[in-house]
């Protein structure tokens, strides 16, 4: 049996916070419902990153290749996000070499952090380009009866 990930004690309460609140579509930004659910992801930074960080990768921006991840350091998540833009190089198209390309777009002491300097101001820039009816359902958590 699988730990829900508001009950993980392994993630920050912040983020287990969010998820106890069902709060997943922040469109355009979207948090993960299963804890390995962006591991591509989260690979791709440890291939990519020029510091060799390592991340658990917990949201998704879904008009872009841009991702946020929770740094591990010494096999623990920690509260720290990174924000970060990888190449996803595959064997035929290298990565650039170290010191070249930076992918971390930025650091947040938080989750909160994250969620207001980043996600909040993206979800008030597609408020103004989108009213509310043409949100897609698909995007609508059908467990919520309003």
């Amino acid at each position: 049996m699988t730990t829900s990930l508001e009950s993980d004690p392994r993630l920050p309460n912040d983020l287990r916070w969010l998820m106890a609140l069902q709060l997943f579509h922040l469109q355009p930004w979207f948090l993960f419902r299963h804890r390995d659910e962006y591991q591509f992801a989260s690979n791709a930074f440890a291939n990519e990153d020029i510091q060799h960080r390592s991340v658990l990768t917990f949201a998704r921006r879904h008009d872009c290749d841009d991702f946020a991840g929770l740094e591990i350091v010494d096999g623990s998540v920690t509260s720290r996000v990174i924000y970060f833009h990888p190449g996803f190089a595959s064997s035929t198209l290298p990565v650039p070499g170290p010191g070249t390309w930076d992918i971390c777009c930025g650091t947040y002491p938080d989750v909160f952090a994250f969620l207001s300097e980043v996600i909040a101001p993206s979800m008030r820039d597609w408020a103004l380009c989108s009213d509310a009816s043409e949100i897609d359902s698909d995007y609508r958590d059908d467990k919520i009866v309003g």
